[in-house]
């Protein structure tokens, strides 16, 4: 990197944060690739490295975590439906 004075009397008295006198600016010799970078290669993806890992557990636990979701979902969706019925009725009444 070059470092190049680029600071004017003018600018000076016109700034009110604290100057620096030097910019960094890449020269010409600079190299803007390396020959030791190594090509990329593309990553298997996400849904092939989690069905690799969790291939065997998952068809055993698969049945009880399907009956035990929706049992919660069902638990959860109950106030909701019971509050939708009484808004109804509300309605109805007014």
């Amino acid at each position: 990197m070059k470092q190049t004075n680029q600071i004017s009397a003018t600018q000076h008295a016109r700034r009110s944060f604290p100057l620096t006198d030097y910019n960094f600016q890449a020269t010409v010799d600079a190299k803007a690739s390396s020959a030791a970078v190594r090509p990329a290669t593309k990553a298997p993806a996400f849904h092939k490295l989690s069905s690799e890992f969790f291939g065997a557990e998952t068809s055993r636990d698969y049945v009880a975590e399907l009956l035990f979701f929706i049992l919660i979902t069902g638990i959860a969706a109950w106030p909701v439906v019971s509050m939708l019925i009484a808004v109804n009725r509300l309605i109805r009444n007014y």
